[in-house]
């Protein structure tokens, strides 16, 4: 993946997860944690279509370690 979608992709999941998640009808559940499912597919829906392999770059490269995966 390029520099630029993956930059892309880390400042919408920013904007989306950490502080405007009804901008696209995203549920955080009480922790705070996002369905993947349910981001890819709001997030599509919202015109910012990535696929679960961007997505998980994105976790695993960003610098500033601001996303992570739970179980």
């Amino acid at each position: 993946m390029n520099e630029k979608n993956t930059k892309r992709i880390s400042k919408f999941l920013s904007l989306i997860l950490r502080h405007q998640p009804e901008k696209i009808g995203l549920k955080l559940d009480i922790s705070g944690w996002a369905s993947v499912e349910e981001l890819l597919n709001k997030s599509s829906n919202n015109g910012v279509s990535f696929t679960k392999e961007e997505l998980d770059f994105v976790v695993k490269t960003n610098d500033k370690q601001r996303f992570s995966f739970n179980e």
